[in-house]
């Protein structure tokens, strides 16, 4: 355990040097509005969710009736987690530029700990899970953008209703672990 946590501190060291990691406490006072803004972010996933679900929504919505947004429940859903990281950080005076420093802090400030209160390596895990779906959809749309042919022959899997599931409630039990670790 104290070799893992010298080598994040190695870690978050190098991340604050390169400037993806910023220590002031001045960031403390991001905490609240970066946990709103995952809130407002997963209350936006979840209606892309039941605008694919509801047909009923659909047609008061004037949209086609095979619409669906089973890619974007998925990215909205990791922006809201990250969002709930973020504030985890501010917490403590950080802000963060990079996702693999949001990690770095996060398991080194909020994993084992003995008050009850801490994120496990499965929370961490759900964070990552998430946010390498979401990038996976990033790069299919800059793709697209600048290279329509490239994202129409890629072997990317198809999105599913399952996956945009798991990952409603992926972030939904994240940001309730950061607003209670928080709290």
């Amino acid at each position: 355990m104290k070799n893992r946590n010298e080598v994040l501190k190695r870690k978050i060291e190098g991340y604050l040097k390169k400037e993806q990691l910023l220590k002031n406490d001045e960031h403390k006072k991001l905490e609240k509005p970066f946990l709103a803004k995952s809130r407002k972010n997963f209350t936006v996933a979840n209606l892309l969710f039941k605008i694919s679900e509801q047909e009923g929504t659909r047609k008061l919505l004037n949209l086609a009736s095979d619409f669906e947004m089973y890619d974007w429940v998925i990215v909205v859903s990791y922006y809201s987690m990250y969002a709930s990281a973020l504030s985890a950080l501010a917490h403590l005076g950080y802000k963060s530029k990079s996702h693999a420093a949001t990690i770095a802090v996060l398991k080194h400030n909020f994993t084992n700990k003995t008050n009850g209160k801490s994120l496990g390596a499965k929370d961490i895990h759900k964070l990552t899970k998430a946010y390498a779906l979401s990038e996976q959809l990033i790069a299919k749309l800059i793709q697209t953008k600048t290279k329509r042919e490239s994202a129409q022959y890629d072997a990317t899997p198809s999105i599913t209703r399952e996956m945009a599931k798991t990952s409603l409630d992926d972030a939904d039990e994240f940001i309730a672990k950061i607003e209670e670790i928080l709290s």
